[in-house]
């Protein structure tokens, strides 16, 4: 059978890392755009507006393992036009409100369900069926769609809230992006690929390949020692991530940088990050992926450090323009090591639950920034104490299991 022009799997990447970087890039990137005018307006501090964050975060965790569940049980050309229809209701309902609480719960409600039906879970969920031989290429592409989406929304949101102000600009982004995510989804999404066309596409071997992969469930997946350990040692780093993102803009302001000066340095990094997930993925089909997570962590220990010093501008810039791959790089270290582990079959519902871990874990990390930012009007403390996760996470990674096999080989959940 001759392969095609095109193999479909790069056909439904494009489109579900299309979906994810606008979803991804239209939430978590872009509110840190949104504290200080909305603080301003709403008079409150910001541990106060940090509580929009924790919801959102709070909604993903909810809703990630029950869109795991519905990634492997039923059709995504379905389950991802509901997540673009989800994040108009979620944007327009708080432009729209000025009551606080109803703010929090159309983001915990439409947000963190937008995020788990059309976000990095769906992405990471198809390129783990589309691919096998390629899978650590096509996992951290997926990957990159959340700095992607960091890369071209915060331009455009920090455009659109300087022009109109930041109610008309959520206006804009719901409507704008809820449909874009509806008209990809049912377009170019297509669920599982035939095991011919995937052989033709020379990305499984049939004379070799396993008949079929272990089933996990909930139940299986909370009494792996692999998981747990899996989920606390990237949960740090995750966590440590959200924190940043959360803060770092409003931090270079208070440091005296300007507008410009801050958006130019968030731009430089998430741009650096998509080269980086890149390079991790090309690497996890070689190299052992515990190896890639203590560079990723040691990147990331060292961009906090910087963070500490506060320098200049420049040096700032040209910093985090060579280190950025360590806000996000652990995303394609988690997706290849759930791969590894769990297999592609059960992947929607490992990731989901596993996210519903890392996500409680970045809660704390992100309420405890802005608490202390609060209490002693300095990000310092919070940045130090990251360090220390990042160390903790390391020593957690070095207990993780070595898989040696290929992607697509079956494993036991006895372990």
């Amino acid at each position: 059978m001759a392969p095609p022009v095109v193999y479909g799997g790069w056909i439904v990447l494009a489109a579900s890392f299309f979906c994810a970087m606008l979803v991804i890039g239209g939430t978590i990137y872009v509110y840190q755009l949104f504290v200080l005018p909305a603080t301003a307006e709403l008079g409150i501090s910001r541990g106060s507006a940090s509580n929009a964050f924790i919801a959102l975060l709070l909604g993903i965790a909810i809703w990630s393992p029950v869109a795991g569940r519905l990634f492997d049980r039923m059709s995504a050309r379905l389950l991802m036009p509901l997540g673009g229809i989800a994040y108009a209701a979620g944007m327009i309902t708080v432009a729209s409100t000025g009551s606080p609480v109803a703010m929090l719960l159309a983001v915990f409600v439409f947000l963190g369900l937008a995020n788990a039906l059309a976000g990095g879970l769906a992405a990471n969920t198809l390129a783990a069926r589309w691919f096998a031989r390629r899978r650590g290429r096509a996992l951290g592409i997926a990957s990159i769609a959340s700095s992607a989406g960091g890369f071209a929304m915060i331009p455009v949101l920090t455009a659109l809230i300087t022009r109109f102000g930041w109610r008309q600009a959520l206006l804009v982004a719901g409507a704008c992006i809820g449909a874009t995510i509806v008209t990809l989804a049912l377009l170019f999404i297509r669920d599982r690929p035939d095991v011919r066309l995937m052989t033709a596409a020379g990305e499984i071997d049939v004379t070799s390949a396993p008949v079929g992969e272990a089933e996990w469930t909930f139940s299986k997946l909370t009494r792996s020692r692999q998981f747990w350990l899996i989920a606390l040692s990237v949960g740090l780093l995750l966590a440590s991530d959200q924190a940043i993102l959360t803060s770092q803009f409003p931090y270079f302001l208070d440091i005296g940088l300007e507008t410009a000066q801050a958006a130019a340095i968030v731009t430089a990094m998430t741009g650096s990050a998509i080269l980086g997930k890149l390079l991790v993925g090309f690497l996890a089909e070689r190299l052992d992926v515990r190896w890639l997570y203590g560079m990723v962590a040691l990147f990331h220990a060292a961009l906090l450090a910087v963070l500490l010093v506060q320098p200049g501008f420049l040096f700032m810039l040209v910093f985090v323009s060579i280190f950025g791959a360590a806000v996000g790089g652990i995303y394609p270290v988690w997706s290849v090591l759930v791969s590894q582990h769990f297999g592609a079959a059960s992947f929607g519902i490992a990731f989901g639950a596993m996210a519903l871990f890392t996500q409680v874990l970045a809660i704390t990390f992100v309420a405890f920034a802005n608490r202390l930012f609060d209490a002693t009007g300095t990000y310092t403390d919070a940045y130090l104490a990251f360090i220390g996760a990042v160390v903790l996470g390391m020593v957690v990674m070095a207990m993780v299991r070595r898989i040696s096999h290929a992607p697509q080989e079956n494993i036991s959940w006895e372990d």
